[in-house]
This record gives C-alpha cells, structure tokens and sequence, in this order.
C-alpha cells in the first residue's frame, strides 16, 4: 500500500535578509558571471572548476546558482555543488549511472543563498565523482549576484526525507495534486509586504527497489501553483533505464502574492495519464539531505517571466503536469510537431530596465523533457536568447536508446547579465529556446513557467 503523506517534514527555519546593506539601483555591479571554456573530466574530487573572487561593500547577501552538463565516462556518481570561502553552501547536484543500462549526459542545478561580511568573497563551482570518472562539460556556469532583494529565505533539508510513496489514482489533468498524494518538505517565510516573489528550489532524490517518476513542485501558502507561475519537476529513478539518483529543480514566480506568504517545496510522484489514471505511480524514493527552497522579496526591480507562445494557458487551465509543447518529430506527428532540429520558443517575454538600474539581472530557464519509448533517441537543448542573441552556453540531455527514451528528465539552463555585458536601459526580448536533434516522434518539453528572471 502506498505511504499516505501530508504536512511538513521540515518548517526549516528562514535566513532573513538586512535590507539596509542593498544596492538601491537593483543587483550590485560588481556580481559575476563565469562559464567553463572546456570540458573538464573529474576523477574523485576536483579543483574549483569556477571561481572568482568578489568584493562586497557592506554585509549581505549573495544569491548563487550554477547550471551544467554532466557526462558519464564510467558507471560513476557524480555530484556538483557551491563553495563560500571553501565551505559548501549549496545543494549536491548528485547523479548516479551505476547499473543503468542507459547512461546519458544529464543537466545539473545548484543553488545558494548566503549572507557574507563586508570584503572579500571567494566563490567556486567544485565538482566529485564515486566510483569513475564524469566529464563537466564545457560551458557550466556560476551566477554570482549581490542580490537587489530586500528579504531572503533559505531553507535547507538537514537529513534525507523519510522514503516517500504517494497515491494519486484519479488525478486527471486539471485538477490538484490532493493531499494523500504529496507532502510538503521545505517551507521559507517570504516576509513579503507584497509582490513580487522569487522561489528556487534544487536538490537530488534516489530510489529504492521500487521504481517510477519523482516528482517536486514549489507551492505557495500550501496550495498548489498555477501553471504560469512555477515550474514541476520530474527525474524518472529507475535503475536499469534512467538513473537510480538524480537533479531535481524547479522555480516559481509569483507577481502578487498576499503579503507575509509562506513559500513550500513540495514532493509527490508524476500521476499516470489516460488510459491508467485509475492506478497510482510506483515510484518510491527519498529526497536528498541539503536540498534547498529559496525565496526573495523585496527591493527587486527587474522581474518578469516569459510563457510559452504555443501553449493557451487559460483555456487549458491552471493545473496539469503534462502541459506539453513539441519540440521535434521524425515525421510520425507532423502536423502537430515542427521537424526535429530546428528551434522552438519555449518560453518569452520582455525584460524592462529602468534608468539608473545597474543592468545586472539574473535569467534562468527550467522545464521538463518526455519522449517516447519508440524513439531511438538523440540530443535535447534548452538556452536563453536576449535581443535575438544567444547568451551563455546550451543546457544539454541526451535520450535512448529505445525504450529507455521515454523516462521523464528535467533540463535548465541560466545566466547572468553582468560586467560589460549588463544590460541597458529600456526594453529587452528574452527567450528561452529549445532544440531536438535525433530520431524522435514527439519529443516534447513543458509550459510551465519556462522563464523567469530577476535583480
């Protein structure tokens, strides 16, 4: 029988910001953006793979993130994470090929949030391996940014979860997850006095002897998100045609959120679809100690989203977990699917600088990946594009081969605006833009707030 589940493993307690130290003209100028110029094979424990040392005018907060792909050269683990003066300060980013018949290149997600004292600040991108050796590849990132936020919350799971199984027969689309099919396992206190706010959430869960598709969502006062204001997250954790542990992320934005409002990280499990709704998801696992919930409020001045142009959001309603928009098709759907290889607008919006803002804005683009078990398989990816331009490096996933294309993944990618390349005043076309390349039928990624952005 299915574990019923409901309220709150963890009310972590929230890190508050000092709102006095903050730049008044949106994120400091002096936050940086790195990428890795090559690939990086990691054997055991790495160097920094990025670095960068930042100095910081008064006492704060930092806000950090790190999108990447990580290869397998072996049936290894892997793992990356984010360093403060040598301490880690953000979740493990863990995947684990042992045993699975269908390794495959996977994206990765770390978060941070961290107060520091005046001077200097020492931030680095590590990576490690158990048991072989994974290729960081080129083009990993660390976002570093003196965050234009007013009040952030952090909140960080202590320990693993309890093994969690759900039952969510009869959940069709468009309905909530209910209550016997989820629990809430973080929560931060926003101390909003109104909107908007932010929400990031990533960890990494595992399974036990009983396979299926984990599924993470970020809630706002304990009710589930609507479809244009945060993201699911899906990793199918099957041991002999996915990953027996792997990167879970999701974000939120939430434009006007009543004031004081708490934010959750929220597990479940990805509720089968017609024909089998009448029967529950298997899957059973733990999420990962040091998983994070972030939030921030306040003071930002350069926030917005962008939404997928395919996808109607109001006819097809607030609550689905299978929002789906095709990205590529080998010819079997063309008239619902564009031919594979070409790119597809998952996500766009404008980006709207005021005069005597520093231009420093942080984009960041999430969604989940489903193929078909017919599919022989190929190469996903996801970027940003501002102004037309592409910006930073491709978020990359790798699929098959048949049947091990149809297990449900999830791909980001980000960057920062900052240095030389801050943005201008006045209006900017943002994008986040997806791409199949491979012998696919459908292969589909998510509408759910694919783009975000923020000071």
């Amino acid at each position: 029988m299915p574990i019923r589940l409901a309220g709150c493993l963890v009310a972590a307690a929230a890190l508050l910001a000092d709102a006095t130290w903050l730049p008044a003209r949106g994120a400091g100028p002096e936050s940086r953006y790195l990428e890795l110029a090559a690939d990086r094979i990691v054997a055991g424990r790495s160097g920094p793979l990025l670095e960068a040392t930042v100095h910081v005018p008064r006492a704060g907060w930092l806000y950090l993130q790190s999108d990447g792909v990580y290869a397998p050269l072996d049936a290894a683990q892997a793992n990356a994470y984010i360093t403060v003066n040598g301490k880690p300060v953000s979740n493990d980013s863990i995947i684990d090929w042992r045993g699975s018949r269908a390794p495959n290149r996977h994206a990765f997600n770390a978060i941070g949030a961290v107060r520091v004292p005046a001077g200097k600040v020492r931030v680095a991108l590590h990576a490690r391996t158990v048991d072989g050796r994974a290729t960081v590849m080129a083009g990993a990132n660390l976002s570093i940014v003196t965050t234009a936020a007013t009040h952030v919350a952090a909140a960080r799971l202590p320990g693993a979860s309890p093994w969690l199984a759900f039952d969510t027969r009869d959940t069709p689309e468009g309905t909530p997850i209910p209550e016997r099919g989820r629990r809430a396992l973080l929560t931060a206190a926003a101390r909003n006095a109104a909107g908007p706010v932010v929400a990031m959430a990533s960890g990494h869960s595992y399974v036990s002897d009983s396979p299926g598709d984990a599924m993470w969502g970020i809630f706002l006062n304990g009710r589930e998100s609507p479809l244009d204001t945060a993201t699911w997250s899906i990793n199918d954790l099957f041991a002999l045609g996915a990953e027996v542990q792997a990167p879970m992320f999701a974000q939120a934005l939430y434009p006007s959120p009543p004031a004081d409002s708490t934010v959750q990280l929220v597990a479940s499990e990805s509720p089968y679809y017609r024909p089998l709704m009448a029967s529950t998801n298997a899957a059973r696992y733990r999420v990962g100690a040091g998983t994070r919930l972030i939030t921030l409020a306040g003071g930002m001045r350069v926030t917005g989203r962008g939404l997928a142009p395919a996808h109607d959001y109001a006819a097809k309603g607030q609550h689905r977990r299978y929002a789906y928009v095709c990205v590529g098709t080998n010819g079997f759907r063309p008239e619902k699917c564009p031919p594979a290889g070409g790119d597809v607008v998952l996500g766009r919006g404008r980006a709207c600088i005021p005069p005597g803002h520093s231009g420093v804005v942080l984009f960041s683009a999430k969604s989940r990946i489903q193929g078909d078990e017919a599919d022989p398989g190929g190469t996903v990816s996801l970027r940003i594009r501002i102004n037309g331009q592409d910006v930073g490096a491709a978020s990359e996933q790798t699929l098959g081969p048949r049947p091990h294309s149809v297990s449900t993944r999830t791909i980001g990618a980000s960057y920062l605006a900052a240095g030389k390349r801050a943005l201008a005043p006045g209006c900017h076309d943002v994008e986040a833009v997806a791409r199949a390349t491979g012998d696919f039928r459908n292969i589909s990624l998510n509408a759910d707030l694919p783009l975000l952005w923020f000071d």
